[in-house]
Order: C-alpha cells, then sequence, then structure tokens
C-alpha cells in the first residue's frame, strides 16, 4: 500500500497535469450544465430544462471521451515519470521489485482518476434529476448502465496507457492512444468486410455497453464485451512488466 500511496503522490503533485485533468472532466461537466441552465433560464421558450434523461445521458457520454483522454494522460505520466525522473535506478538499487514497481502504477494512477470521475457523474446525475422539469428523469438502470460505460472506456485506457509507457516516452503514448481512440478504431470499425473481427477492437467492446440500440455498434455480448476490454488491458499489462523487470536501470 505504501507503493500504491506513492505512485498517487507523485502524479497529484504534478499540478499542471492535475489541474488540466480537473478542468476536462468537472469543469467541463460543470460548464456545460450551468450554460444549458441559464439558457433555459433566459429563453425556455427555445431552450428546453438543462436535466432529464437525454440530457444526462449527453453528459455521462461527453464524460466518457473526456474521461478517456484524462485516463490516459493519467496513465502515460503514472508509467514513464520514474524513469524520465531519472529515478527508477534508485528505486531498482533499494531492492524493490521491478514487478512491484510496475505493478503499483496502474492503482495508484486509478486513486487519481476515480475522484474526478466520481464528481463529475454526480454533478450530472444532480443535473438530471433537478433540472429536469417537466422531462423524464434519468432510471436508477440508465445511471448503472452510463457508468459502467464511463467506467469501461476510461480504465481499459488508463491501463493501456501504464503499459505502453513502460517502452516510450508519455507524449508518444499520448499521441498514439488518443489518436487510436478517435480516429482509427473507429475506422476499422465501420469496416463491414471484417465481419466479426471487430469485436476484438476494444472501443467497439467499450461501446457495446453505451445504453440504448444503435445500428452503427458491432453486435456481441455483454460477456464477449468484457473480456475484450480485459484481454486488451492483460496485453499492455503484461507487457510492460516484462519490460520493466528487463529494461536497463
Amino acid at each position: 500500500m505504501r507503493l500504491i500511496r506513492a505512485e498517487v503522490l507523485k502524479i497529484a503533485k504534478r499540478r499542471p497535469l492535475m489541474i488540466w485533468c480537473f478542468l476536462l472532466t468537472v469543469g467541463v461537466i460543470a460548464v456545460v450544465e450551468i450554460v444549458l441552465t441559464i439558457l433555459h433560464a433566459v429563453n425556455s421558450s427555445h431552450h428546453g430544462p438543462a436535466g432529464g434523461e437525454s440530457n444526462f445521458r449527453g453528459a455521462a457520454e461527453t464524460l466518457a471521451l473526456l474521461g478517456t483522454v484524462v485516463a490516459i494522460l493519467i496513465g502515460a505520466t503514472a508509467g514513464s515519470q520514474d524513469v524520465a525522473n531519472g529515478v527508477f535506478r534508485d528505486l531498482v538499487v533499494t531492492g524493490r521489485s521491478r514487478k512491484r514497481l510496475f505493478l503499483v502504477r496502474a492503482p495508484g494512477a486509478f486513486l487519481v482518476l476515480l475522484p474526478m470521475l466520481a464528481i463529475a457523474f454526480a454533478v450530472a446525475i444532480v443535473w438530471g434529476y433537478a433540472f429536469a422539469g417537466d422531462l423524464p428523469t434519468p432510471s436508477a438502470s440508465l445511471v448503472g448502465h452510463e457508468l459502467l460505460y464511463v467506467l469501461a472506456f476510461t480504465l481499459v485506457n488508463l491501463v493501456m496507457a501504464v503499459g505502453f509507457a513502460a517502452f516510450v516516452s508519455s507524449r508518444i503514448v499520448i499521441g498514439v492512444l488518443i489518436a487510436w481512440n478517435t480516429a482509427v478504431a473507429h475506422i476499422l470499425i465501420s469496416f463491414d468486410t471484417l465481419g466479426s473481427a471487430r469485436r476484438f477492437v476494444d472501443v467497439a467492446a467499450a461501446e457495446h455497453f453505451i445504453p440504448g440500440s444503435s445500428g452503427d455498434r458491432v453486435a456481441m455480448s455483454n460477456g464477449t464485451a468484457a473480456l475484450v476490454l480485459v484481454l486488451w488491458a492483460a496485453a499492455f499489462t503484461i507487457a510492460g512488466r516484462w519490460w520493466t523487470e528487463r529494461r536497463d536501470a
């Protein structure tokens, strides 16, 4: 636990990173909700209530996308900071296992990310119910499914970023994973000729958990989607641990 706490402190001390991550999660969701509330108050005939089921879904799915960017930023930092700061050799010399040094990175990064996601998601829930007006409010089932989608999308990218950062610099990790999530993966998913092979794309598996039906999603079961995400996370974790145990101190 002490090593995990140390990881949390090392990330949390990076104030510019923490400020940007907070703004991209809590900040964006709060600003959007406040703007929608003001617009409704000023001109209710043209702008509907800021809450309700539809607006909650929009806020939650926006959080999933922005939360993924934040997860990549935090994961890339956690996975590369020891080497980048020149302290990896010192940690190894103290007798700490390289395996443990790597395996505490993802839990530490998750503990930094979780409060931001929780606060932002709570803001979306509060607005969804408190400012619904005459609109239907989100059901408990919808809230649960949106939460599952947010966690699935963000956590798999967090773990992937930690593992990938064992090989290359954090800037490369951030660029590659953001490009993969925003463009490359969606291009692959759009190729119908790939057929059922598209189920093995992590983005397709994560989007399976978005509530409601959608014709452009890749059909798969809940179990298949969960297994695909676990396999992606496991592959990056195993690769990152392997390289950490063999790299020069």
